[in-house]
């Protein structure tokens, strides 16, 4: 598809600017939001619209799904000068003030990993099960920047969750945000280490995941759910013939994909596991919300037997810069070598090990970068759907969720005290020295900043919405009429 020659048609915004009385704040916050929505998302309109329009489909859906689909929105936010929000007296050293951020620290972007290889063929479940751990699986969005922008987009995130859930009010939502800051204090301060196999520190939450990664992993659940074995004695993944209309579904490649998928294949020969051997792969469609139009692949590999025995998953997922706004840096020189590099080493700068996923590279593809990551059941990400549930049948309640944020804090203090900084200088003391005997002060700054947050991405998700109805499933964006694939 051709790149768009001109600006969406933005029918609020453009009525907007011509208005001659006082502009209406709800109509004038609505042709920001669209307006910036544009800005994050173009890349999608010239590639392929339906997925941009799935992706909004998902934004409205609820106000948690909205807010992971506009870090964007909310980032620029925080640039702006105009805009009202909680100042904050921390972060303003040089070295806390620019350490490498993770960007989106939502609670699903929390799981367990397994170091170490994995699986192997004459290796029932595995050996290393015991340093199974909870890390932070996605940096696609990292940056160089403060690190209070981590813990309120974390603070955010784990507010609005905890609002979706049935009778959890705003003591409970402050609890839950205030244990998120506490937690951080702690962990930046020594006062708490989450070291791995201490499932009780973690709280119900996250030693639920470990759990069911120790009972789904060995028995190779993921893979058996995705695939089949055929007439041969061969496994092969199970395809839709389309996707659905909710946007998901696993799709047989396109030639231009197989051609893709091979290249990148070559690649892994290269830079993955001993004797990589790609058997089957299919076009994964509807995964995630802010990243769900980029290009994602589920390859099927083994490692050179015959037999389905060494059969394993690999996700491959193409990453995108994200938005760079005023304060942010995206990298320095001599830190990452390309994007590719990126993709491939940011998480492993912040894990407590290097090998958290021993399948994780980088690759490159023209103008394209991927992430390669281990897709088994060995690796379970928070899940908001089974929180709920488990919330619902009172399994879960308040005591759990602070749990939740306690732990969120912890593990997100001792990544950022691993991370770089942009002045190449080592973030952890520096980030302890700031934080002395100012737990109180944190907490109470992060509980009000999250107040506020929560209060603009519930108004903004509504608005959202009616943009929505207002102007169609593109925001009213004005797609070129000449040259545009079917």
């Amino acid at each position: 598809m051709h790149l768009l020659a001109r600006s969406p048609l933005l029918p609020l915004a453009a009525l907007l600017l011509a208005a001659c009385g006082p502009v209406d704040a709800d109509r004038a916050r609505q042709g920001w939001l669209v307006e910036q929505l544009y800005r994050d998302n173009r890349v999608w309109l010239s590639r392929d619209p339906q997925l941009l329009a799935w992706k909004y489909q998902a934004m409205a859906a609820a106000p948690y799904d909205f807010v992971r689909g506009s870090a964007g929105v909310w980032f620029a936010d925080q640039a702006r000068s105009g805009a009202d929000r909680v100042p904050t007296r921390f972060a303003l050293g040089p070295t806390t003030a620019q350490l490498l951020l993770v960007g989106d620290p939502h609670p699903e972007n929390f799981g367990t990993m397994l170091p170490g290889p994995g699986p192997g063929p004459d290796q029932p479940g595995d050996p290393d099960a015991d340093e199974l751990r909870i890390e932070l699986n996605d940096l696609d969005a990292a940056a160089f920047g403060p690190w209070g922008l981590d813990l309120r987009r974390a603070a955010l995130g784990l507010s609005v969750l905890a609002g979706s859930l049935d009778g959890c009010d705003d003591t409970c939502i402050d609890e839950a945000v205030g244990a998120l800051a506490g937690g951080y204090a702690d962990a930046a301060t020594g006062a708490r280490d989450l070291a791995p196999g201490d499932d009780a520190a973690l709280g119900a939450v996250l030693s639920d995941r470990l759990e069911d990664a120790r009972s789904e992993g060995p028995a190779r659940k993921k893979l058996d759910s995705y695939t089949t074995i055929d007439e041969n004695g061969q496994r092969r993944l199970l395809r839709d013939a389309a996707p659905a209309a909710d946007g998901t579904g696993m799709v047989a490649p396109t030639t231009q994909e197989q051609d893709q998928l091979a290249r990148l294949a070559g690649q892994l020969v290269a830079a993955g596991p001993a004797d990589f051997r790609l058997l089957d792969a299919v076009r994964r469609y509807g995964s995630g919300v802010a990243s769900l139009p980029v290009v994602r692949y589920v390859l099927l590999w083994d490692r050179g037997q015959q037999g389905p025995e060494d059969d394993d998953l690999l996700n491959l997922r193409e990453v995108v810069d994200p938005p760079t706004l005023p304060g942010l840096g995206g990298s320095v020189p001599g830190l990452f070598d390309s994007q590719a590099d990126r993709a491939g080493r940011a998480l492993a700068l912040v894990w407590s090990v290097a090998d958290a996923d021993a399948l994780m590279t980088g690759l490159t593809d023209g103008e394209q970068t991927f992430k390669a990551t281990s897709w088994s059941s060995w690796f379970q990400r928070v899940d908001r759907v089974k929180l709920a549930g488990r919330w619902d049948e009172g399994s879960l309640g308040p005591a759990d969720l602070a749990a939740l944020g306690a732990a969120m804090g912890g593990l997100l203090a001792q990544a950022h005290g691993r991370a770089p900084t942009a002045s190449g200088t080592a973030a952890g003391p520096a980030l302890a020295a700031e934080l002395k005997q100012r737990r109180t002060e944190l907490v109470e700054e992060t509980v009000a900043a999250a107040q506020a947050d929560r209060s603009r991405a519930l108004a903004d998700h509504a608005l959202f919405v009616d943009a929505l109805q207002s102007y169609g499933p593109l925001l009213g964006a004005e797609l070129p009429t000449e040259g545009v694939a079917p």
